[in-house]
């Protein structure tokens, strides 16, 4: 059997040690940003700016209807709830926060691009085992293996990941969806609240998650 390269399976385990910082209200916090993830780890990132003719722009107003927004990019969608509005960055950026008013709850996702050899299933088995090993601990609530098949070719994979519950001991409570899509990206989707908000929070807030669907 072929081994893996343990740098290379390294570096994927500690990209989910990352993800799993908590982060301060409206930033990314103790998340690092993905040009910091690309400096690690070799990655290219492009700027957090709100991308020319994208329509977007930071402290936008709070919507009044659901909106679709989409990542041209890496060629995924989601839908934000009504109530909500973007406080930093682009959907067609590597990086985006949007929260719901002056609640707690936030949405947000950065990528970074990865070697094309990097060993991304690898990862992912680690990952989740690691994810399902702190759910022994008391770090985690749930998790569970989560790909995505290409909504435009359903045969095909666009994306393998983990997704996870934490359980809000450090800090806001998340959904962590983290995946590398066809291109091997690493792309980590996060919706958050403060732990006595997120049961209230928790179904809007997987509803975000669930919406995002790779094309």
């Amino acid at each position: 059997m072929k081994r893996l390269p343990l740098l290379a399976l390294g570096a994927g385990i500690a990209l989910a040690q990352f993800a799993l910082s908590p982060p301060a209200a409206a930033q990314f916090g103790g998340l690092p940003s993905a040009g910091s993830l690309g400096g690690l780890l070799g990655g290219s990132s492009s700027s957090d700016a709100p991308a020319a003719g994208s329509g977007a722009s930071s402290g936008s107003a709070v919507s009044s209807a659901p909106a679709v927004h989409k990542n041209a990019d890496r060629k995924f969608h989601f839908t934000i709830p009504a109530g909500w509005a973007l406080v930093s960055g682009s959907p067609n950026s590597d990086s985006v926060v949007f929260r719901k008013g002056m609640t707690s709850r936030h949405f947000t996702f950065h990528y970074t691009g990865m070697a094309p050899d990097f060993p991304a299933e690898a990862s992912v088995k680690a990952s989740l085992n690691s994810a399902n090993q702190d759910i022994k601990l008391g770090k985690n609530i749930a998790a569970k293996r989560r790909d995505d098949k290409c909504e435009g070719n359903p045969k095909n994979l666009c994306a393998r990941g983990w997704e996870l519950i934490d359980s809000g001991n450090a800090g806001p409570q998340r959904i962590i969806w983290q995946v590398y899509d066809k291109n091997n990206t690493y792309i980590n989707f996060m919706a958050s609240a403060e732990k006595d908000e997120f049961p209230a929070a928790r179904a809007e807030l997987q509803a975000i998650i669930d919406s995002i669907k790779f094309e």
